[in-house]
């Protein structure tokens, strides 16, 4: 019992973590409201959504480190490195744009109804564009530990990299759905999931987000 509650203490106290936790409990809200009909869980789940949302106000620096210390991404080639800074570009350009998402559903700043939809759409765009590119470049690491594993002689752990990656590649590519879900009617399969398939693919992407996060602390 103490060592159970230690872990969740280790797994809460870093904010990547926690909101791994919350994102989870965000989406199984979602999706048992959707499908046992009940708006006090939906509403549950918009509350969790929204805590995230905020706290994500404050990632730009996170964000920022990370594209300064992948820098322009010459030592992965032309290709890969620019669509690194590709990736990295299209996060910061979300972050961004749910600042001025959350400040026009505040009410800190005014904006017509069009320019609210613009801004959302825009918002919507780059998070898929993010995930996308999040999930390409997964694909790069996938086949690099499927060959590692096929050598004559495979390293240890080379049966857990290569779990790992299928994980995670999976993971970016609900991900990748999920938020392209988020889009207008007529952007790829913009508006097309129902409440309750939206929130099974995220639920299921939640779920794969702590099991990449545990199964990573083995090798």
């Amino acid at each position: 019992m103490s060592a159970a509650v230690n872990e969740l203490c280790d797994l809460l106290q870093a904010h990547a973590n926690r909101d791994k936790v919350v994102n989870l409990a965000c989406y199984t809200l979602k999706l048992w409201g959707s499908t046992a009909n009940r708006q006090e869980l939906m509403t549950a789940s918009a509350r969790l959504a929204a805590a995230r949302a905020s706290l994500r106000l404050f990632d730009d620096a996170m964000a920022l480190k990370t594209a300064l210390s992948y820098g322009l991404g010459s030592q992965d080639g032309s290709f890969w490195g620019t669509l690194g800074m590709a990736g990295s570009t299209f996060t910061l350009a979300y972050l961004q744009l749910e600042k001025v998402a959350w400040l026009i559903d505040t009410g800190v700043i005014a904006v017509s109804k069009e320019v609210d939809f613009k801004v959302k759409t825009a918002h919507k765009l780059f998070w898929s564009l993010s995930a996308f590119v999040g999930f390409i470049r997964s694909l790069r690491s996938l086949h690099a530990t499927a060959d590692a594993l096929k050598a004559p002689e495979p390293t240890k752990c080379a049966p857990a990299r290569f779990t790992q990656a299928s994980l995670t590649t999976t993971k970016l590519l609900l991900d990748t759905v999920h938020a392209v879900s988020w889009l207008p009617q007529g952007w790829l399969w913009g508006n097309a999931l129902s409440t309750q398939q939206a929130a099974a693919i995220a639920t299921t992407s939640a779920v794969l987000g702590l099991v990449v996060h545990y199964h990573g602390k083995r090798f």
